[in-house]
């Protein structure tokens, strides 16, 4: 039986965001959806080449898309599985009143959450949150919360879960439920989780493992506010902060660099070790 909890979802729009909507509108009521929406964020191929000026990275772009197809290929089955629902992927919900924004923090979105009235926001994959939609926060029962596909405190902002294994730390893929706060990534943790790592995952497996995970954990966040038995942990350290200001760009290649050190042994070593790479890792909140 559904709840009466009336749900507001800011998003991007993709696969796994869509998923994600359509969970919450299965045990909750959907109050609306805001999807953030990037203006012409591909273009054309030629234009996408002509971004690399630098003949090297042109390569690496090349190689990426050429090498990425197997294992995009490789990981399609497990994203079947997770995500859809007899062999099709999931479609945002007729009836919840949806807009689509190129700014999250746009007049219009104020306007769509003040007429909705909603128990709790849950955001994934959009730009910061500023003033002034920040100031809803007291009028919002259970709050704005985040899915961030990180584990916090020890990673936040962009692609962390790309760059951690680039930089060799298994143990630190995973994912938070927390509170949003001014920071990025940096409010009160709910819960964390990691994924199951198993032999043999490439990047894009790791990948949609870990949203499915962030998702469940999600709706079990939503679950302990409404009973009152949410955790609430602020962050004892300030973590990696991965963003293109602290020197981290993220460039198509970066997974192809994770999945040629995957078949070097990189999450075979993690697993071999994982009881005393762990014992540092600390997770927080009730799973279920």
């Amino acid at each position: 039986m559904k709840s009466k909890i009336k749900v507001i979802v800011l998003c991007c729009d993709g696969l796994y965001q869509r998923y994600l909507i359509r969970r919450i509108s299965e045990e909750h009521e959907l109050a609306g959806v805001v999807l953030r929406i990037k203006p012409n964020a591909k273009g054309s191929l030629q234009s996408r080449l002509a971004r690399y000026v630098n003949p090297v990275e042109l390569f690496h772009y090349l190689e990426a898309r050429f090498f990425m197809l197997g294992e995009t290929a490789k990981a399609a089955p497990l994203i079947s599985r997770l995500f859809y629902t007899d062999g099709k992927p999931p479609a945002l919900p007729a009836d919840a009143p949806t807009i689509r924004v190129e700014d999250i923090n746009t007049p219009a979105v104020m306007d769509f959450i003040n007429g909705l009235h909603p128990d709790v926001i849950c955001v994934n994959g959009t730009n910061l949150l500023r003033e002034p939609l920040l100031k809803l926060i007291p009028g919002i029962p259970y709050g704005i919360i985040n899915l961030h596909t990180g584990l916090s405190p020890y990673s936040r902002g962009g692609n962390c879960n790309l760059f951690m294994l680039l930089e060799g730390h298994s143990e630190l893929v995973g994912i938070t439920v927390h509170h949003i706060d001014k920071g990025a990534d940096s409010g009160d943790i709910i819960i964390t989780a990691r994924p199951e790592l198993e032999p043999g995952d490439n990047y894009a497996m790791i990948d949609a493992k870990t949203f499915r995970l962030g998702i469940d954990m999600m709706l079990v966040g939503i679950r302990q506010l409404i009973e009152k038995r949410a955790a609430r942990v602020k962050q004892w350290e300030g973590g990696k902060l991965f963003l293109r200001s602290t020197g981290y760009r993220y460039y198509p290649y970066l997974r192809l660099k994770v999945a040629r050190l995957a078949k070097k042994g990189l999450i075979n070593d993690y697993l071999r070790n994982r009881k005393r790479i762990d014992a540092n890792v600390k997770l927080i909140g009730e799973q279920h």
